[in-house]
């Protein structure tokens, strides 16, 4: 009895002048940040011109047009193409059908960024979600490359958002049959839009099963329903053309880019002569496939032929995806001028140095499944996109996964701190 009455109270840690924060506050200060950033987003786009600044968005801009005004999908408004995969285009095409010219695209592409921002939160678990909003918008302001790229019309905003959503289905919980379908379907959206996704899809897939967050016939299901979408595409290229092509007619150039003699590890198609082979396959008057044929067999040959200097530059090209600096096409240097290269860079190097903060508290809070996973995914995804071209644009939507990681580390910190606990006790988190 005498324990009992003269038993000492709990010990708390005191965390002195700690604010008291509420979660509802931190939610609400996520969502302003989040709003003025899309609302800088709006501004900047109409601050920019209104016709393409890079040649590969003026053809994705030619796709669209002549979707809506020309003769189907064509590059000249008369013969029809799979030089592009329809993803991207079709998306386009959907705006301008609404009125809608480069101010709205851009626009719209912001709002997608946004929705990027909403779904990486919804990346975290709920127990890592305080100030999830908050802190996920930080890192994103950190890191001001995202932004700028969503006011290019390249595919790769587009494709964030897709391989979030994807990502976000996937680890939803209670999973049935049309849950692995819609699934399947996003990640068949993403591949159109961006087709080498389609190996990261697989990367994604195996190692979500090897860390038992989903089981095989999910991801048997996942994959039907991705063949689904892209056999659409596909049927399309049978009829037209009688031919099979699952995704454009332009992946034998890309690999040609990242393996010939020419090839320099940390460039793009503007700064890697292959002109020969061009003028070759002109001579022999080839059309686009016959064309896209000859590209991947000539570089299937110069890795044959030199197969040391080949494997050292796969090895400097998945360097390459870690790179903070890129060579560019001379027409680009306005758009890619030193000072950008350096925000850029130091931007990049500022999100690692978070990133070895998280796994050098690795011991005192070890990697949930979900981290290992994101982790994962962008680790690899180096050595699949150096199959071809490793260049920071194309890097860009694989960022958000280690985005997602440091959000979730910065989140159990800033509970740690604003909720106290008992002295000698630990909380799962």
């Amino acid at each position: 009895m005498k324990k009992l009455l003269f038993r000492s109270p709990p010990v708390y840690k005191v965390r002195s002048m700690v604010p008291t924060i509420s979660r509802l506050s931190l939610r609400t200060a996520g969502i302003i940040l989040l709003s003025f950033y899309l609302f800088a987003g709006v501004i900047y786009s109409f601050a920019l011109p209104t016709e393409g600044r890079f040649s590969d968005e003026k053809e994705y801009l030619q796709l669209s047009g002549n979707l809506l005004h020309g003769r189907g999908y064509s590059m000249d408004g008369v013969h029809p193409t799979a030089m592009r995969p329809p993803g991207y285009p079709l998306f386009l095409t959907a705006i301008e059908a609404m009125g809608g010219g480069m101010v709205a695209m851009r626009i719209v592409q912001y709002f997608l960024f946004a929705g990027t921002v909403l779904l990486v939160y919804r990346l975290c678990p709920k127990e890592n979600r305080c100030g999830g909003l908050l802190i996920v918008t930080g890192v994103v302001m950190l890191y001001p490359v995202l932004f700028y790229a969503s006011s290019s019309l390249y595919p790769q905003t587009l494709g964030a958002f897709l391989f979030m959503l994807a990502l976000n289905l996937m680890l939803a919980p209670a999973r049935g049959f049309i849950l692995n379908v819609l699934t399947g379907l996003t990640f068949g959206a993403l591949v159109l839009v961006i087709p080498l996704l389609s190996l990261t899809m697989i990367v994604v897939l195996a190692t979500a099963w090897a860390l038992k967050i989903i089981r095989w016939h999910d991801c048997l299901l996942i994959l039907v329903g991705s063949a689904l979408l892209v056999g659409v595409w596909t049927a399309r290229n049978v009829v037209v053309f009688d031919r099979f092509v699952p995704f454009s007619s332009n992946s034998g150039e890309n690999l040609l880019i990242g393996n010939c003699e020419n090839t320099i590890p940390y460039g793009g198609a503007g700064n890697i002569d292959r002109t020969h082979y061009a003028h070759e396959a002109e001579a022999l008057g080839m059309d686009e496939f016959e064309e896209d044929h000859y590209f991947e067999q000539a570089a299937i040959a110069w890795v044959k032929q030199h197969p040391r200097r080949a494997f050292i530059l796969y090895l400097k090209k998945a360097a390459n995806y870690f790179n903070v600096y890129n060579a560019y096409a001379p027409g680009t240097y306005s758009e890619v001028s030193p000072w950008k290269q350096i925000v850029m860079g130091v931007s990049y190097v500022i999100l690692l140095a978070l990133l070895a903060w998280r796994l050098a508290e690795i011991k005192r809070f070890p990697l949930s499944p979900r981290e290992k996973l994101f982790l994962l995914v962008y680790f690899l995804s180096a050595f699949t996109m150096a199959i071809f071209v490793t260049r920071i644009r194309y890097r860009l939507p694989y960022d958000y996964l280690i985005i997602a990681v440091i959000a979730m580390h910065l989140s159990r910190r800033l509970r740690l701190w604003l909720e106290p606990t008992p002295a000698g006790s630990t909380k799962s988190i």
